[in-house]
């Protein structure tokens, strides 16, 4: 048995309480769009998020973009994908998408995940007792390692460590915690990232390019630093939030029997639809930004709105997922397959959580595919149960939440 209590099977016509587990209720009486004292606009609606991503007169101005872009203009010729706008990164995009479209995931990285899912399982049952967020940490990052490439680490047991660091020193350094010490670690981080895991990556791809990330950069002329700074970016977009969407997937789970037993039994298109429903409730990425190049207009209930050029735009994704005129009645219930208004088909099962538009996150079937294959083999465990409820937390840089502390015991 989990000592976390399961809920009872739970229909949209009777949740009366939001089931989220990352954020708090959505207070219903916040305007759908206000403006700060700092000029900032807050965008809460579905359609009026939606509008502003896909618009062409935004540029990205979140994961600490403008920051990094002010900082690494002078010494890199190649920004990171994630943090081009306009033409360059549509070109980008194309030429990337095909390391994440379905049928490359299904016939190039399915059998690894399957089978890297099954030693970290045996382990589990080895050991009888882990820490969800190390394991699933362990997954996110070999997966992703494989599709960027860095297959060729001088200490690869390690990797995972590497990234951590990197991830926590950021952290620190957005929320203004860059001490001497922090500082130092980021640059021994970074530099030992660098030196035991991109370069010997590059120097292998440039001796025998393969179908990855990195070959695609060392074909395009990328210098190994903006390479390293390409797999930085890919390792917080990519590990991290798959890493997060596992754990809180299996605590709904567990307090979902009812759900449990569709994931071990029921065909794909249900088991993705339990899986999309639970990323529309708690999106790992909380809030997108984007900044205004030019006067920018959207429908907001049958009125126009105009953001002002050079505003910052902030798109409150975990409350948009949320707009009841989007996702029905009951939208902070957990409802796969759920009936919504009347924006349906246009409305995504997963709402807003890949964001949309230009900068959708391309790996999006790579991560339901991954958190898919290894619940799957972590829910046939006998005797798998939760010893304490996780502890969230928050991660500033990528505006997600952590789930930490979620031991797994097998009896």
């Amino acid at each position: 048995m989990s000592s976390i209590a399961p809920q009872q099977d739970i229909t949209c016509e009777h949740a009366q309480a939001s089931m989220r587990k990352t954020s708090a209720p959505v207070d219903r009486d916040l305007p759908i769009y206000e403006t700060l004292d700092d000029g900032t606009w807050v965008i809460r609606g579905f359609d009026e998020v939606r509008q502003i991503l896909r618009s062409q007169h935004v540029k990205q101005a979140g994961f600490a973009s403008e920051t990094v872009s002010d900082l690494s203009g002078n010494v890199m010729q190649n920004q990171p994908i994630l943090f081009l706008d306009g033409q360059p990164h549509h070109a980008a995009r194309r030429e990337t998408n095909r390391f994440f479209t379905p049928r490359v995931t299904d016939n190039e990285y399915r059998a690894f995940m399957s089978a890297y899912a099954d030693d970290l399982v045996a382990q589990l049952k080895a050991q009888k007792r882990a820490d969800l967020s190390d394991i699933s940490m362990e997954m996110a990052v070999q997966v992703a390692a494989k599709i960027v490439g860095l297959t060729d680490s001088i200490l690869p047991n390690g990797l995972k460590k590497r990234l951590e660091a990197m991830i926590d020193v950021g952290d620190s350094a957005i929320n203004g915690e860059m001490g001497f010490v922090t500082a130092m670690r980021s640059q021994w981080s970074t530099l030992s990232f660098f030196l035991l895991d991109v370069l010997p990556a590059v120097r292998a791809r440039r001796k025998e390019a393969q179908d990855d990330v990195i070959s695609y950069l060392i074909e395009r002329e990328y210098s190994a630093l903006e390479i390293m700074t390409e797999c930085i970016v890919y390792g917080v977009a990519g590990m991290v939030t798959t890493r997060e969407f596992i754990g809180v997937a299996l605590w709904h789970l567990f307090e979902n029997p009812h759900l449990m037993e569709r994931m071990k039994v029921g065909s794909e298109k249900e088991r993705y639809a339990i899986l999309h429903e639970i990323l529309r409730l708690e999106p790992v990425v909380s809030h997108l930004y984007r900044r205004a190049s030019e006067d920018l207009t959207f429908e907001s209930n049958g009125e126009t709105v105009t953001i002002p050029a050079g505003s910052r735009i902030d798109l409150h994704i975990s409350v948009a997922n949320v707009d009841s005129r989007a996702m029905g009645d009951d939208a902070e219930a957990l409802c796969p397959m759920r009936e919504v208004a009347e924006m349906r088909p246009k409305v995504p099962e997963f709402g807003l959580s890949f964001g949309d538009g230009a900068h959708r996150c391309p790996g999006a079937y790579v991560a339901i595919q991954e958190t898919d294959i290894f619940l799957r083999k972590l829910l046939a465990v006998e005797g798998l149960r939760v010893e304490r409820e996780p502890d969230v937390t928050y991660y500033k840089i990528a505006e997600s939440y952590e789930i930490r502390n979620f031991i797994l015991v097998v009896d």
